[in-house]
C-alpha cells in the first residue's frame, strides 16, 4: 500500500473510531442574539505525526436566535419592571428620550411623543402624518390620551414624572423612567441609552453610539487641553432677565457642558437649578453671559439690549460683548440631555474660545457685536440702528 493510500486509511479509521467512542468532541455556541445564528458544530483533532495536526469540521445544527421575553430591568428610580414582551407601541415622555430612542434605531415603534419632541425631523414628519400623536406638555401628559394609544411601554423621566407613578400603575399602563432631564454627565445620557437597549436587545447599537460620542467630547477636551486654553468664567440663564436669574448649578447637564467646554460655571456652587441674586453674579463677574430661550431672533436681540441697559452691564461679558442667545435648534441641544450632546459642547466650545474652535456662526446663536454699533448684532441677521 502506498503511503498515501495508508495515511488516508488511518484517517478514515480515527474519524470512524472518534463518532463512535465520542471521543474529542468539542462543541461551540454562538452567543444567543437577536438575527444571529447558533452553530453546532464538532471537531475531531488526529496527530499524523509529531509536526503534523489533522483537523475536520462538521456542522450539526443551524437556527436562528429571537430575543427572550419577559425581561427585568431596574429603571432611574431604582424600581423593578418586568417586560413581558418585545415593546411595539411606545410612547415617549420627553424630547430627549425621543432622541435617544430614535438614535438606536427604535422610532418605529413611537406612536406617541410630548408636544416639545421635534428631532430628528422625521418626528415632526410622523406627527404632521397622524402617525405619532401629540401627548401633551413636558410637565403634565394627556393621560388619557397616551391610555387611548394602548402603548405596551412609556419611557418617562425620572424627574418631571416621578410624581406621576402611582397614576400610571391604576392606569395600568407599563413604564419604565430613565434618568433624561435629571441627567448631569454623559455617563448619565449613555446609561439611559443602555437601559433602552437592554429592553429592545439592541446592546451593539448603544455600545456604537456611546463610542461615538465619547469620542467627540474627548476631541473637544483634547483640542482644549492641547491649546492650553484659559478657563472662562460663564453665566447661563435660563430664559430673559425679567424672568429672575434662573441658571444651572452644579449635578445639572449644562453645567457639564460649560466644563467640557473649558469654561468655568459661575453657579456651580449651587446644586441643581437655582434662583441667583444680582449681587452673585456682579461679584463672579462672568466673562460671557449664555441665555437659553425659546423665542425669535427679535426677542433675542431685545433681551440683549435690556442686559446691556441693566445691572448686569457692570460685567465683563456685557463690557466685551460677550452676550449670547440661544433659540431655537441651539436652545434644543443646551437644554436636552440626549444624544446631541457633542452639538451642545461645541456650540458652548465656540462661544467660550473662539481662538480654538473658531468664531461661531449660526442663525440660532444671537450675540451682540463688540466692533459694532450699541444695538448691531451678529447672527440671525445683522441690524444696523
Amino acid at each position: 500500500m502506498s503511503p498515501i493510500k495508508a495515511n488516508l486509511a488511518i484517517i478514515i479509521a480515527a474519524l470512524v473510531l472518534g463518532l463512535i467512542l465520542g471521543a474529542s468532541l468539542t462543541y461551540f455556541a454562538v452567543p444567543l442574539k437577536e438575527g444571529t445564528t447558533t452553530t453546532l458544530t464538532t471537531t475531531i483533532t488526529l496527530k499524523q505525526t509529531p509536526s503534523t495536526i489533522i483537523k475536520t469540521k462538521t456542522v450539526l445544527a443551524t437556527t436562528t436566535i429571537k430575543p427572550e421575553y419577559p425581561i427585568t430591568i431596574v429603571d432611574a428610580l431604582g424600581r423593578i419592571v418586568v417586560i413581558k414582551e418585545e415593546p411595539k407601541r411606545i410612547v415617549t415622555l420627553s424630547p430627549a428620550i425621543t432622541e435617544d430612542v430614535f438614535a438606536l434605531g427604535l422610532g418605529k415603534y413611537v406612536v406617541g411623543v410630548d408636544s416639545f419632541s421635534n428631532y430628528p425631523p422625521e418626528v415632526i414628519k410622523l406627527k404632521d402624518e397622524g402617525r405619532i400623536a401629540d401627548v401633551g406638555g413636558y410637565w403634565q401628559p394627556d393621560l388619557e390620551k397616551i391610555v387611548e394609544l394602548n402603548p405596551d411601554l412609556i419611557l418617562a423621566d425620572a424627574g418631571a414624572h416621578a410624581k406621576l407613578r402611582e397614576k400610571f400603575m391604576e392606569l395600568g399602563l407599563t413604564v419604565v423612567y430613565v434618568k433624561g432631564g435629571s441627567a448631569s454627565s454623559l455617563e448619565d445620557i449613555l446609561s439611559d441609552l443602555g437601559l433602552i437597549a437592554q429592553i429592545f436587545h439592541v446592546e451593539e447599537k448603544a455600545e456604537e453610539v456611546s463610542k461615538e460620542l465619547l469620542a467627540q467630547i474627548q476631541d473637544v477636551e483634547e483640542k482644549l487641553t492641547r491649546a492650553n486654553a484659559t478657563k472662562v468664567k460663564v453665566l447661563v440663564l435660563l430664559g430673559p432677565p425679567s424672568w429672575g436669574y434662573w441658571s444651572a448649578g452644579s449635578g445639572t447637564f449644562i453645567n457639564y457642558v460649560i466644563n467640557v467646554a473649558g469654561g468655568v460655571n459661575i453657579a456651580a456652587k449651587y446644586h441643581g437649578w437655582v434662583k441667583l441674586s444680582l449681587e452673585d453674579i456682579v461679584s463672579e463677574n462672568p466673562d460671557v453671559i449664555i441665555v437659553s430661550l425659546m423665542a425669535s431672533s427679535e426677542e433675542a436681540k431685545k433681551v440683549i439690549e435690556n442686559i446691556m441697559s441693566s445691572e448686569l452691564a457692570s460685567t465683563n461679558a456685557v463690557k466685551k460683548g460677550n452676550v449670547f442667545v440661544l433659540i431655537n435648534e441651539a436652545n434644543d441641544v443646551l437644554m436636552r440631555p440626549g444624544p446631541r450632546i457633542v452639538e451642545a459642547s461645541k456650540i458652548m466650545a465656540q462661544i467660550l474660545h473662539s481662538e480654538v474652535f473658531g468664531e461661531i456662526s449660526r442663525n440660532d446663536v444671537i450675540k451682540l457685536s463688540p466692533t459694532l454699533s450699541h444695538n448691531t448684532y451678529v447672527g440671525e441677521s445683522i441690524a444696523i440702528a
